[in-house]
């Protein structure tokens, strides 16, 4: 009976009392007029500020909201449960240790959901990165498209792009979905018009892009070891380059709150991490075994850095020191190549084959007895 009693807990916890888009426990629940209902913090950043707008996450709904998000009703049902909830743990709550116990926080990686992005043709994909709504875009370079999805996998729409520019890197910077193919860097209009805005410096195969704050577009400009950053329109903003640093091949990149710059190296088998003013503040080229090998590099919002390297993701400190093995797909098919994170604590990996999974990056508290 004490098991079906906690089955029908987890059940009811897991279907009405998380929101949809950070996939935790509500906090401070709001109902939209579509009756979808999400955390305040995360509607926030859901808000179109000049427009006063929310557009539903689930429904597409366009709610018109009177000044503040905290001024949309609360949905007292979902509170109610949640309050009852917690109650219900407090009760049951009990440390054995309290009077000699110290907290450490860990952060651990829970699966939330994964989905195929493949259809009747083989994908490959090589580029992949989120709005700021949580919907994640990828670059499908065999089949010429870039395609849009829910966290959930629901599909919102594929833009098909003709064979001489087939997309290979992807960002998102502001609203506006960037790719990179051979050595040209496209922008996706609203109306999924393909715009060339500049021409790429080098010969490079490839051309690894990220964005930072809606401000510019990172190039990473492989063998020549240095990053150009454009504008919206295309033009170039500056040019940064690590001092000293040559012999290399930069690849993949990522940008952090900072305005620091985290790029793989698949010569020299490392990954950088530099200002803006060129200034190197570390070289991580181990993580205590014989073999390293970074491919594709993200941050999440505390400025941890996630890299993926022969079938596992590393976490690194913000300053690139190794931490620890993140997750290891050592004793699976699924084998990661591409990842990014986004600003609701998920991390997204994908395979090359089309597979992708989604994970919250959760931060526990250890007692540990001193």
């Amino acid at each position: 009976m004490a098991t079906a009693e906690l089955q029908l807990s987890e059940l009811i916890e897991e279907e009405f009392l998380k929101c949809k888009i950070c996939f935790e426990l509500y906090k401070s629940p709001r109902i939209l007029p579509c009756l979808h209902s999400y955390c305040e913090q995360c509607l926030e950043k859901l808000l179109e500020k000049g427009k006063g707008t929310i557009c539903c996450p689930e429904c597409r709904t366009e709610a018109h909201i009177q000044g503040r998000v905290s001024n949309i009703k609360t949905n007292f049902y979902i509170k109610g449960l949640l309050d009852l909830f917690e109650s219900k743990r407090n009760k049951e709550a009990v440390c054995s240790v309290c009077q000699s116990c110290s907290d450490t926080l860990i952060q651990l990686p829970t699966l939330v959901c994964s989905f195929d992005t493949e259809d009747e043709y083989k994908i490959n994909i090589t580029g992949i990165a989120n709005f700021e709504n949580g919907d994640i875009v990828i670059a499908d370079k065999d089949n010429s498209v870039v395609k849009q999805f829910r966290p959930n996998g629901k599909t919102v729409g594929n833009t098909s792009v003709s064979e001489e520019c087939c997309p290979c890197s992807v960002t998102v910077c502001g609203d506006t979905v960037y790719f990179s193919s051979r050595a040209k860097l496209y922008k996706i209009t609203v109306d999924s018009n393909i715009i060339q805005i500049n021409n790429l410096r080098g010969s490079q195969t490839s051309y690894p892009i990220a964005s930072y704050k809606g401000k510019y577009i990172a190039v990473s400009e492989g063998t020549l070891c240095t990053l150009s950053l454009y504008d919206s329109k295309g033009s170039l903003v500056d040019r940064v380059r690590p001092h000293g640093y040559c012999g290399g091949k930069f690849m993949f990149l990522a940008v952090n709150s900072r305005e620091e710059f985290i790029v793989t190296d698949c010569v020299k088998k490392c990954i950088v991490v530099f200002t803006k003013t060129g200034e190197i503040i570390n070289v991580c080229a181990s993580t205590g075994s014989a073999k390293f090998v970074p491919f594709s590099v993200c941050v999440d919002q505390r400025d941890n850095i996630y890299a993926v390297e022969s079938g596992r993701i590393l976490q690194l400190s913000p300053n690139g020191e190794f931490q620890r093995v993140f997750v290891d797909f050592k004793d699976e098919t699924f084998r990661p190549k591409l990842i990014t994170a986004d600003v609701f604590g998920h991390l997204i990996v994908t395979d090359k084959e089309g597979s992708i999974r989604v994970y919250k990056i959760k931060t526990f508290s250890i007692k540990m007895i001193e």
